[in-house]
């Protein structure tokens, strides 16, 4: 009996330490964290193109310079010049290119992409690289045009009047043209005189460019009263001719000078000659302007001599109608294509000032003979051409009318604005 329960006792115990045992076990897994998995590591960034170097050369054509020699100096090789040239065949050639034109070269990692070279604000050639092979075309540029009226007092001169105004004095070339019948710039101008003009104005981003037509212009003056001329594309001509408000012709058989701009240093009649030191006769009129300024035949006519003259220099005389002969002298040359039987036409240049012969410096001789003798050049008037005729006049006057309304406001702008001046505190 003892031995049965001790062992009863013993498999008690066991049982007890096994429940235990059991019992951590569970406890354990119970406590046990739980391990979550990893996210995947991100894939590897891509790979990165090393940075490229863009580079940009400049420059301008210099006189008597190449576009090889050109873009030589900005390390561009003989033959990709060759390329770029052959690009621009049949759309630019190279051999017009002018001192002062500009080039631009782009290049990345040395290799040329994009070649610009422009000569002017609305002429611009372009070659790109188009995948292995240069690519040449004509930029284009969209070109506003804008009816202007520019009104203006003159104080000095046409060039500053137009400066003043913020416009481009080159418009005084083109007023000096339409109005040279009636006014001689040279002597008639006066300070104070005003004038207008309505032209086409060019502008490209909102930036001028240059000018159109020049649709009408008016001037004040003191001395000549006022002249006052419109554009008309005249159907009986087939040209463009500039008209008065009653359709009256602005041109005339002569010009009043034959130079646009310059001074009068010397005028027809007796004078001390300033090379030979007496009283003499001056049977012209001198100019003075710079070497090199223009001069045109005042009328249509043909040339009589062209060539040295002695005293006279280099010279060219031209015939006229009706007996008339006019004379020029002192030339630094002679106009290319003038020599004797050449036919002329009013405002044809025919040689350029000087100062050959007999000359202190550069100035014009100009003379005017009338059935072999000299008369006064400043003393001279001629009709107009013919007028408009009647049946013309009805489209003339449709075209003009809006013209002429601007310029009345433009009168009435510019009176208002003297009385302004003569009104203010001194």
């Amino acid at each position: 009996m003892v031995g049965f329960a001790a062992m009863h006792r013993l498999a008690l115990v066991l049982a007890a330490a096994l429940l235990a045992a059991l019992a951590g076990c569970a406890q354990q897994e119970i406590e046990s964290p739980v391990v979550e998995e990893a996210p995947p590591p991100p894939p590897p960034p891509p790979a990165q193109e090393p940075p490229r170097t863009i580079a940009v050369k400049s420059g301008l054509i210099r006189p008597n310079e190449t576009i090889a020699g050109a873009l030589s100096r900005v390390g561009v090789e003989v033959a990709k010049t060759h390329e770029i040239v052959a690009a621009l065949d049949g759309i630019f050639d190279f051999r017009k290119a002018r001192p002062k034109d500009e080039f631009r070269v782009t290049t990345e990692d040395g290799r040329l992409t994009l070649f610009e070279f422009r000569r002017g604000p609305v002429e611009e050639y372009v070659v790109r690289l188009d995948g292995e092979k240069l690519v040449g075309e004509v930029r284009e540029f969209q070109i506003e045009k804008e009816l202007v009226r520019i009104d203006a007092t003159l104080e000095s001169s046409l060039y500053e009047a137009l400066l003043a105004q913020g416009e481009d004095p080159a418009l005084a070339v083109a007023m000096a043209e339409v109005l040279a019948w009636d006014i001689d710039f040279y002597n008639d101008p006066r300070k104070g005189d005003t004038f207008q003009l309505l032209v086409e104005k060019h502008l490209v981003d909102g930036k001028r460019i240059g000018y159109g037509e020049l649709l009408a212009a008016e001037y004040n003056g003191q001395l000549v009263g006022r002249k006052r001329v419109f554009r008309y594309d005249n159907p009986l001509s087939g040209r463009v001719e500039y008209f008065g408000e009653n359709g009256e012709a602005a041109r005339r058989a002569f010009l009043k000078s034959p130079l646009k701009f310059g001074t009068v240093t010397s005028r027809f009649g007796t004078r001390m000659h300033p090379t030979l030191k007496y009283l003499k006769a001056h049977q012209g009129v001198d100019y003075g302007a710079a070497t090199g300024t223009p001069v045109w035949a005042v009328a249509d006519g043909t040339v009589t001599r062209a060539g040295w003259g002695g005293a006279c220099g280099n010279m060219v005389a031209i015939r006229h109608a009706n007996g008339l002969e006019t004379i020029y002298c002192h030339f630094s040359k002679i106009a290319a294509g003038i020599r004797v039987g050449t036919r002329v036409a009013q405002k044809q240049v025919v040689g350029y000032v000087g100062t050959t012969g007999r000359s202190t410096g550069p100035h014009l001789h100009y003379a005017v003979k009338r059935h072999g003798q000299f008369v006064n050049p400043l003393a001279l008037k001629f009709p107009p051409a013919d007028p408009l005729p009647p049946e013309q006049m009805p489209a003339f006057r449709a075209a003009i009318d809006p013209w002429l309304l601007q310029l009345e406001e433009g009168r009435t702008a510019l009176a208002a604005s003297s009385l302004e001046a003569e009104s203010a505190p001194q």
